[in-house]
């Protein structure tokens, strides 16, 4: 088998506006992703979303010809080269296609291939950033009626505003509910560490990006000043290496790691970051709602939960349906037993929400 060509989507279809923390832009009303099609000469082909800002000609030269099952080879040699071209933009893609591919070729699901840890895990229902302490307390109902046993808050990165949804959020939903705080590295030292006590007076399980995630220092400052639990590295690039910095830098306690992230790597790339992270005794959670995220979440030991984002399915294309927003009423969710990453196209909601196409 051997790879033909590349086809990008770039697909746009009716959203709700929604937004994040304070200073991050809003999204409007249209929906947008990118699907990737990666073309063989047997007909068999690799799918997967999140193309970046990548060059297919340069793509295509260095994939175009090449056995497509030769994951690790082809992983390498477009890493080796990112300084000097624009691959950063797409190697997680290509990867995340490719081992959707060889699942296919093989007739096993993703999460199978790279490992298969468990078929289920916990999922965690992670909100967007909502107007009040009222509507967050809503979803909190509704999403521990629907089986979740835990909750990771977006709020407004206002530091007595989110303090006070802290507190509410706890005296909610009691002591028996795992809760989360995303910052989106908002604070500074001083805010960020009061806001880590407050955190820890409250038993929440972990502290998500709460500085600049590129300020190493800062965060290892933070880590040894705090017992709760940092969670980074999410919007970082660098992959297992930049994982590893973070480690050796006494800046992390969880890495977050996505296999559809800009510059992580792919499923490659995650496999190693989870490695290293094993062996350091640590976490590696899994940052992503996508079908891929769950793959690899089920595929390592060391990830405890999968992030769903509420509502369920909103950053998705309705064209594509998969296992990702089936979460069972014990609040767990697992890849279906199909090869591949199991994504069920509706080939005609592509064609009628393709605004473009690259290739």
């Amino acid at each position: 088998m051997k790879i033909t060509g590349l086809k990008v989507h770039l697909l746009e279809w009716e959203r709700p506006p929604h937004h994040w923390r304070d200073g991050l832009p809003a999204g409007g009303p249209k929906g947008r992703e990118t699907f990737l099609r990666i073309l063989t000469d047997e007909g068999v082909e690799g799918h997967s979303t999140h193309w970046g800002d990548a060059n297919i000609e340069e793509l295509k030269w260095k994939l175009v010809g090449r056995d497509p099952l030769r994951i690790e080879e082809i992983w390498q040699d477009l890493w080796r080269n990112l300084r000097s071209s624009t691959f950063g933009g797409a190697i997680d893609s290509v990867d995340v296609a490719l081992w959707d591919m060889m699942g296919k070729v093989t007739g096993q699901p993703v999460y199978r291939l790279l490992g298969g840890a468990r078929n289920r895990l916990p999922a965690y229902a992670s909100t967007l950033t909502l107007d009040s302490i009222k509507e967050f307390l809503d979803l909190a109902d509704d999403v521990l009626s629907r089986g979740y046993k835990a909750i990771n808050l977006h709020a407004w990165g206002r530091v007595q505003d989110d303090a006070d949804l802290f507190r509410a959020l706890r005296k909610h939903v009691g002591d028996d509910i795992v809760l989360m705080y995303d910052a989106s590295s908002m604070f500074t030292y001083e805010d960020a560490l009061y806001l880590g006590h407050v955190l820890e007076d409250l038993n929440y399980y972990w502290y998500e990006e709460p500085m600049d995630h590129l300020n190493l220092t800062a965060l290892a400052r933070l880590a040894d000043a705090l017992t709760i639990p940092l969670a980074v590295a999410e919007a970082t690039v660098g992959g297992p290496f930049n994982a590893l910095d973070h480690i050796m830098a006494g800046a992390a306690d969880i890495i977050l790691t996505d296999p559809i992230l800009k510059m992580k790597g792919g499923f490659t790339g995650v496999m190693k970051t989870a490695h290293i992270c094993e062996a350091f005794g640590m976490q590696c959670a899994i940052h992503g709602w996508m079908i891929p995220c769950l793959h690899v979440a089920c595929a390592i030991p060391n990830s405890r939960y999968f992030e769903s984002l509420q509502p369920e399915g909103f950053f998705i294309p309705p064209g594509m349906h998969t296992a990702s927003t089936e979460i069972a009423p014990d609040g767990t969710v697992g890849p279906w037993e199909k090869p591949g990453l199991g994504m069920e196209i509706d080939w005609k909601w592509i064609d009628s929400h393709t605004i473009r196409t690259i290739e």
